[in-house]
């Protein structure tokens, strides 16, 4: 019998161990970076590493701003006749920094999108924002962790008729003000969950996320912290001039 072998990171190996290495590599990140004029976003998009960009969709900059958009276009969760959905999704960003060392004030999120009650059923959303410090300049022997509290929340059993109703909320966290060292470098998870629940036959409840805003401020960099630091670059230049000369 033919003894069926292939090259795996150049060394040979039978045929079915080949296609056994090749199916168990890991999917390759792939890091995207978006930079507005004070903030950078970098994440991964490849699903298997942050699932939540399936529901999400992938962000975009607003332009001129440091505030990100996601239109996500299937992330629902529907029911009918005594039956319920839940619907969860977390998109993680690897690292929040800051162009200049500023630290982070703020990170917001805001979302929106519509919901339809018909014959009876409740709706739900709620929003819970995760931030790990990404720089252990404090000495400390962990990494310190920032999470939202309470959990923002949007709840309604009202009736709505065929006529969608529309739906916010919003949900904010702090870095600068929770964290003991610089928050100049975070990751940020934000985490959805839609529900949907029926009661009874002839009831129906159905609830969608469409839009979904991060908007991120930085505390203001003293003028003379810049000048400072630009006087110790320029000493720093002269002094390797001189060495070179």
């Amino acid at each position: 019998m033919t003894n069926i072998r292939s090259i795996v990171n150049g060394l040979a190996v039978p045929g079915l161990l080949a296609t056994a290495l090749l199916g168990a590599a890991p999917a390759e990140a792939a890091l995207v970076t978006l930079c507005g004029p004070n903030v950078c976003y970098e994440y991964d998009n490849n699903a298997a590493v942050n699932s939540g960009i399936t529901l999400f969709g992938a962000p975009s900059l607003l332009t001129g701003s440091d505030s990100l958009v996601f239109t996500p276009t299937a992330f629902s969760a529907t029911a009918a006749n005594g039956s319920f959905q839940t619907v969860k999704s977390v998109f993680q960003f690897s690292r929040v920094y800051t162009k200049n060392g500023a630290e982070i004030l703020d990170i917001t999120v805001s979302e929106s999108g519509d919901y339809r009650i018909i014959n009876g059923g409740i709706v739900s959303s709620s929003i819970r924002l995760q931030s790990v410090d990404r720089v252990n300049d404090g000495g400390g022997l962990f990494p310190q962790v920032a999470v939202t509290n309470p959990i923002a929340n949007f709840n309604t059993g009202t009736p709505t008729g065929v006529t969608p109703a529309n739906w916010n909320l919003t949900a904010s966290i702090s870095p600068a003000a929770v964290f003991q060292d610089l928050a100049s470098v975070v990751d940020l998870q934000i985490q959805n969950l839609l529900d949907a629940f029926t009661f009874a036959p002839g009831q129906s409840a159905f609830i969608q996320k469409k839009l979904v805003i991060t908007t991120t401020s930085i505390v203001p960099v003293p003028a003379a912290a810049l000048l400072f630091g630009s006087g110790l670059v320029g000493l720093g230049f002269l002094r390797r001039k001189a060495v070179s000369a």
